[in-house]
């Protein structure tokens, strides 16, 4: 590999600049903006909050700048370039610490709320459901967009892992009446509607009875909530079928109330509370307020069993998905047995399916 320059102007030494140096500063940016974006102290707006969504997939960005930064330090041992070596090491480091929670081996416990609150927890190995201690319950989740998921591949998912409680935000009357005809009733009798408008509407379909209460107010689409009533189980289980507003131009503001608001509706939930939200966040972990919304006592299903990084969005796509938005997310006391993301044919989003075992 040669370097650049031999002598500075009038003959004099000027320093040499390794290729291995420029492509290891060049590789190291987007993670060091990215690192930059994450610890800015205040809110960001378009496009930086989309931009945030990247940080997992740079990680092999800033590992290749550190393996070029080594290249050029072992072609020529300098002082600069070893301090360049050590930033991007740190720099890498750094990103690994943001994403590690997400990775654990199965048996590592979620995101701590307060000192009184016991967060999910994954049992390791996963027994089977006449193995568990308490009821086992099978939920998915699907944003099933505008063109509408594919009915007949759906409906064998459920029957394959033996769904108990579906959630479909994004339903509009079309794709509801194409389930309908597909056999959903047969599978998953009870409901909770709010189909009214098409890329607006959302549903729970269940296996157990449902009572339906009030979709989440306000919202810029329809969040359909209930309260299933399930043998065995401690309590009755309050379910959200989530779509928040994306964090696009004009919409910040929205993204980041309803986030917050779905922490304050499970908190207000009677002491004897247990709650599943389920379905598209339009937030990743990599976003200050999704890490709020967990802080609240929640436990992302993914990341308890080590799935974190599993990117749910966009599927069925010319790109491939590099985000994970869509969640299964559970109160305390309930926990997770394990945790899929799913393609389904006719969606951008990828399905998001959990065992989950209740007190």
């Amino acid at each position: 590999m040669q370097e650049h320059g031999s002598g500075g102007r009038g003959g004099g030494p000027r320093r040499r600049v390794s290729r291995w140096s420029v492509a290891a500063a060049v590789l190291a940016l987007p993670g060091a903006a990215l690192v930059f974006l994450r610890l800015v102290p205040w809110d960001l707006g378009t496009p930086w909050i989309q931009l945030l969504a990247l940080f997992p997939a740079v990680l092999s960005t800033t590992a290749a700048a550190l393996a070029a930064a080594v290249v050029a330090l072992c072609l020529r041992a300098e002082s600069r370039r070893a301090v360049s070596a050590a930033l991007v090491a740190m720099l890498l480091v750094i990103q690994l610490a943001w994403v590690l929670d997400r990775v654990l081996p199965p048996g590592t416990s979620g995101p701590v709320a307060s000192g009184n609150i016991q967060p999910a927890t994954v049992q390791s190995p996963a027994p089977s459901a006449d193995q568990a201690r308490g009821p086992v319950l099978t939920v998915m989740a699907v944003n099933v967009g505008y063109t509408g998921v594919d009915p007949g591949a759906l409906l064998a998912e459920i029957r394959s892992r033996n769904v108990d409680v579906l959630a479909l935000p994004e339903l509009a009357p079309a794709g509801l009446k194409a389930l309908e005809k597909a056999g959903l009733s047969s599978l998953l009798p009870f409901r909770a509607t709010d189909v009214g408008w098409d890329k607006i509407g959302s549903a729970l379909f269940s296996r157990f009875p449902l009572q339906q209460v009030d979709r989440v107010p306000g919202s810029a689409f329809y969040q359909s909530r209930a309260v299933a009533s399930l043998p065995a189980a401690a309590g009755p289980v309050h379910l959200t079928a989530v779509h928040v507003d994306s964090p696009r131009r004009g919409h910040i503001a929205s993204w980041r109330a309803e986030l917050r608001q779905l922490g304050e509706l499970w908190q207000a939930l009677p002491d004897s509370r247990h709650a599943i939200l389920l379905g598209d966040f339009n937030a990743s972990a990599d976003h200050d307020e999704f890490r709020d919304l967990l802080a609240t006592g929640l436990s992302d299903a993914a990341e308890v069993t080590g799935k974190g990084l599993a990117p749910t969005w966009p599927v069925n796509s010319p790109a491939p998905a590099f985000v994970a938005i869509d969640h299964v997310l559970v109160s305390p006391g309930i926990a997770v047995l394990d945790f899929d993301v799913v393609t389904l044919p006719g969606t951008d989003h990828a399905a998001v399916a959990a065992r989950l075992v209740l007190p």
